[in-house]
């Protein structure tokens, strides 16, 4: 388990961070310039907080306090940095035996096993300048297993490979961190990732810890509006709370009403309380002409689509709802993102008229002063 409890001050920026992982893969996702490298240096030892602690399986490995702060190679912490640190001048083998003592047929035997565990082994020989993106990044994260650590920190390991390297290296990485059982750091821009390898995700803004959680609660239940700014909320709506019973919320928004289940995450929201409302794009659907909602379905508007932008993987589409505007500043009110075989199935592109469906659950709420 990783105890970090760090803070230091530059002008203008400050880190403050207290963050526990146990044996898990933990993605450190926010923006560039958020803290996150910063951290995954400072329990390294490559980096010396002003203040705090960081304990490693019960072991300190840095107090201000003490003044204990262990150098890095006394930290057993497998570090790969971007742009993977490889000794050019030195063989995969040589790489991944840097570093290791005791005999010669020990440190053989770990290395060939880690080789193999990353599916190098046959290329034990070559130089690092013989081998593609991918095959080095094997390496390094064999090297940095090599020395048996009690944590795994990875630093945008896969930022600079091809998909189809990508999504293989994720698995793997997967595959090694449920087999050692240690904790694991990893930093990435990509929401995409975080949400496919986290255990928990922890947002970082501006060195500051916003929100720690399973991908599902994080990416869909965001606890303050720059955690659904970064997680990819792009429908924010302002609104009231009209009304409360054990079914739900009346939410006003504009001039239209809205119903909306509890928020787990909030254990109240009083009638009169102001409100932000979440909707994610791929949560809005279309109803079609020929399969009418049930007439007790809640939240039906009707609308346009006055424009559309093709991602390959999906389509986002701009609606705008017939009768006031919610969003005076644009020229739409909401966005609608659906896969391609949905746009291509329902003729979107030929109409432009629909009735869309909100799903009460799919309402998350956020407390304005948040």
């Amino acid at each position: 388990m990783l105890e970090l409890e760090i803070a230091h001050t530059w002008p203008g920026f400050d880190l403050e961070l207290n963050l526990t992982v146990r044996s898990e893969l933990m993605v450190l996702f926010g923006r560039s310039g958020a803290g996150k490298s910063l951290t995954l240096r400072a329990v390294a030892g490559l980096f010396r907080p002003s203040s705090g602690r960081i304990v490693l399986n019960g072991r300190v490995v840095f107090d201000s306090r003490s003044g204990v702060n262990l150098p890095p190679q006394a930290r057993r912490v497998g570090y790969v940095p971007q742009g993977y640190a490889l000794f050019p001048h030195l063989t995969v083998f040589e790489n991944v035996a840097y570093g290791l003592r005791g005999r010669a047929e020990e440190i053989r035997r770990r290395v060939m096993e880690w080789l193999d565990q990353v599916g190098l082994a046959d290329l034990a020989e070559r130089r690092p300048h013989q081998l593609s993106g991918g095959q080095q990044q094997r390496v390094a994260l064999a090297r940095a297993l090599a020395i048996q650590p009690d944590v795994l920190l990875l630093d945008e390991p896969l930022s600079a490979l091809d998909a189809p390297t990508r999504s293989e290296l994720q698995r793997l990485i997967q595959r090694l961190q449920r087999q050692l059982g240690i904790p694991v750091l990893f930093v990435t821009h990509s929401l995409a990732e975080a949400a496919f390898l986290a255990d928990r995700i922890a947002v970082l803004e501006k060195g500051r810890l916003l929100q720690v959680g399973p991908p599902k609660d994080v990416l869909h239940r965001p606890a303050r509006l720059e955690v659904a700014h970064l997680v990819g909320v792009r429908n924010l709506l302002r609104g009231q709370v009209r009304a409360a019973d054990p079914g739900g919320l009346r939410l006003q928004v504009g001039e239209r009403e809205l119903r909306a289940r509890p928020n787990p995450s909030i254990p109240s929201l009083p009638v009169g309380a102001n409100v932000l409302l979440c909707l994610r794009a791929e949560h809005i659907a279309f109803v079609r002409p020929d399969r009418p909602p049930p007439p007790d379905r809640e939240n039906l508007f009707e609308g346009e689509i006055v424009g559309e932008i093709d991602y390959g993987l999906a389509w986002v589409l701009f609606f705008r709802l017939q009768g006031p505007r919610l969003t005076p500043e644009r020229d739409y009110d909401l966005e609608i993102e659906v896969p391609p075989y949905i746009y291509e199935r329902l003729g979107l592109d030929r109409t432009r008229f629909w009735t869309i469906a909100v799903h009460p659950e799919s309402i998350h709420l956020i407390p304005e002063e948040s």
